[in-house]
């Protein structure tokens, strides 16, 4: 029997662990983490997300776009089939202001994506249907927003359903340790995202480094996702709101490389409120659930996106051979996911069919 430990329980590295089981039912997974849902820390990553799906892949990253789509379409199907999931369909528009449009220089296909045949129900809005004067460009199309912590309660649970095991554990210091955590593991995948490199033994010749996210969990509800880029002045910025299925919104935000202050930015707090108040009007409409007339904030979410130069990798690692890597998602860790989790199965397949091919 081939036993693996995943190393962090984030989205990814959850996620990855039952694609692996799926696959292979007979595998022996143990997920070993310092932090797990429930957990509310600066370095774990998955509770601060928004999360919805919506992916940063350019027209030429196939291999993006293919770890995305699958995520798409597994959402759609949990939104459909499975309440538990706390996932649910809701439109998806963006719009692009007038300031942002002519920073393109009259490009607009740049802000046509790749899966616009890919998606559900996606169209260009017409210019006289915008009802706001400073936006030029809007799309839409069917999406999804992610209810985080049920979400990650949820994976947990279909991990133990599986019958994968849990292990606390401290920080490790060297990648090493990792095969010391259970009997022996045949394999080790790396899924720390913001610890990924951190650990000693660990080599990457690209750049990992966090982006400051933060963000409003609000009590009001919003009818929609939508989101507005391109605030002059302001080029770290932009707003998105997502309702969630069980009630409130989160309202966003910003991509700060290098800030790494977890306390709360209160101007940026009032901008956000402000754009949310004007593009989003429904949050403060008493008539639209309930909603109080002004904007009440539960808690404001100050979170790191775990980045890496040229992206997502996933491969063996050039010297330790038992090391799988699985990090990088940057702020797409959810919508990429599953994509990732059926990555690292083929890396797995075509390792164990080499070590078969040598017996």
């Amino acid at each position: 029997m081939v036993s693996i430990v995943v190393l962090g329980a984030g989205v990814v590295g959850l996620t990855t662990a039952i694609e692996l089981k799926k696959w292979n039912p007979n595998l022996e997974i143990t997920i070993a983490a310092h932090h797990f849902p429930g957990d509310l820390d600066s370095s774990y990553t998955s509770p601060w997300a928004g999360a919805n799906w919506q992916s940063f892949a350019t027209g030429q990253d196939v291999e993006l776009q293919k770890i995305d789509r699958s995520g798409y379409d597994k959402f759609m199907q949990l939104a459909a089939n499975d309440p538990r999931a706390g996932v649910w369909i809701v439109d998806n528009t963006s719009y692009y202001t007038k300031y942002e449009v002519a920073s393109a220089k009259g490009n607009l296909q740049g802000f046509i994506p790749w899966y616009r045949d890919s998606v559900k129900g996606f169209k260009v809005i017409e210019e006289d249907k915008i009802p706001f004067d400073d936006v030029s460009l809007g799309t839409t199309f069917k999406g999804v927003v992610i209810t985080v912590p049920i979400y990650l309660s949820y994976l947990v649970q279909q991990n133990k359903e599986l019958g994968n095991r849990f292990q606390k554990i401290p920080l490790i210091k060297h990648i090493k340790e990792a095969r010391t955590l259970t009997n022996d593991p045949d394999y080790v995948i790396n899924a720390t995202g913001l610890g990924a490199t951190k650990i000693s033994g660990v080599e990457d010749r690209k750049e990992n480094f966090s982006v400051k996210g933060q963000t409003l969990l609000v009590e009001n509800s919003a009818d929609s996702t939508i989101s507005v880029q391109g605030f002059p002045g302001l080029p770290d910025e932009m707003l998105y709101v997502m309702p969630r299925r069980d009630g409130g919104s989160i309202i966003g935000g910003c991509f700060r490389p290098g800030d790494e202050s977890v306390e709360e930015d209160k101007e940026l707090t009032a901008r956000l409120i402000r754009r949310a108040v004007k593009y989003v009007p429904s949050l403060i409409n008493p008539k639209f659930k309930n909603n109080p007339t002004k904007i009440e904030i539960k808690r404001v979410n100050i979170g790191f996106r775990p980045f890496r130069e040229d992206g997502i990798r996933i491969e063996v690692d050039p010297k330790y051979k038992w090391l799988i890597h699985d990090y990088g998602a940057g702020a797409g860790g959810y919508q990429g996911s599953v994509g990732m989790g059926r990555k690292v199965v083929e890396v797995l397949q075509k390792e164990l069919s080499h070590l078969k091919s040598k017996i």
